[in-house]
């Protein structure tokens, strides 16, 4: 029975987000846009193993979990004050992390080009409050092996109990909406 366990668990593969990747936090405001590089990322992908690892090998069984970890001091916008800000309403003190956590991939259906759109469901946690989130992902595999997803991902401040910003009196009111946009490669 133990070699049979062991045998089970080699099967997975897990791998691990790449420095190379591009994340980004943009919304808009009723006087101009706002924005915010994500300069830290942290996040690992669990894999059944598969005979070869190609995108025509990818089914929705394939995904067994994937974490991603934002620290939200790594926000950066180029301002002190809107990072100040942003830390203060995302509550960095008591909750210092933003994270996905995959629930799901439902589908995914093989392009003609080489790449695959996937349709996931997970959970977003930031300011201590989830938010269930169904998101479409475009997955194309490099040629170092590793597994490349690009995306943008709509989301709302009310999701996680926070008012958009006001400020000079409420003259200037951030909106709602805000989007999550991002290039990540794991390996």
């Amino acid at each position: 029975m133990l070699f049979m366990a062991g045998a089970v668990l080699a099967q997975d593969v897990t791998l691990n987000v790449q420095d190379n990747y591009e994340m980004r936090l943009d919304g808009e405001a009723n006087v101009r846009s706002w924005g915010a590089d994500i300069t830290e990322l942290r996040g690992s992908l669990v894999l059944a193993e598969m005979e070869e690892r190609s995108i025509q090998n990818l089914t929705p069984d394939t995904f067994k979990e994937m974490t991603l970890t934002i620290p939200v001091e790594s926000l950066d916008s180029g301002s002190g004050g809107l990072n100040k800000n942003m830390h203060k309403y995302l509550k960095e003190d008591d909750y210092p992390n933003i994270t996905f956590t995959l629930s799901e991939v439902t589908s995914v259906e093989v392009q003609e080009d080489g790449s695959a759109l996937i349709s996931a469901n997970g959970t977003v946690n930031a300011a201590g409050k989830d938010h269930n989130i169904t998101m479409s992902v475009t997955a194309k595999m490099n040629d170092d092996g590793s597994i490349n997803f690009v995306g943008e991902q709509d989301l709302l401040m009310t999701s996680f109990d926070i008012d958009p910003p006001t400020a000079v009196f409420g003259t200037v009111r951030a909106r709602d909406e805000m989007v999550i946009t991002f290039n990540v490669n794991f390996n």
